[in-house]
C-alpha cells in the first residue's frame, strides 16, 4: 500500500470528476449565471495548472500553489453560490 501514491491518484481522479461536472454546469447555465461560472472555471483551471505534473517527490514543492489554487477556487464557488441564490426568488 502507497498512501501518498493512493491520495495523488483519488487527488487526479476527483480532479477530472470536478471537471467533467464543471463542464456540463458551464453548458447548462443561463446568461445570467454565466460570468459566476466563468470565474469558476478561471480559477479551476489555475488548480490545474498548478496541480500539472503533481508527483510523489515534488508534492512539498507544488503544495503551496496548489493551496492558493484551491482557494481561489472556493472563492469563486462561493461567489457562484451567492449568484446563484440571489437569482433564484425564495432561494
Amino acid at each position: 500500500m502507497e498512501p501518498l501514491q493512493d491520495g495523488l491518484t483519488a487527488f487526479n481522479t476527483a480532479m477530472a470528476g470536478v471537471k467533467s461536472s464543471l463542464e456540463t454546469a458551464a453548458a447548462a447555465a443561463s446568461a445570467a449565471l454565466q460570468p459566476a461560472v466563468a470565474n469558476v472555471k478561471t480559477a479551476f483551471t489555475e488548480l490545474e495548472a498548478a496541480a500539472s505534473g503533481l508527483s510523489a517527490d515534488n508534492l512539498r514543492q507544488k503544495a503551496p500553489a496548489i493551496n492558493t489554487a484551491l482557494q481561489q477556487v472556493g472563492t469563486a464557488a462561493s461567489t457562484f453560490t451567492t449568484t446563484l441564490t440571489q437569482g433564484c426568488p425564495g432561494g
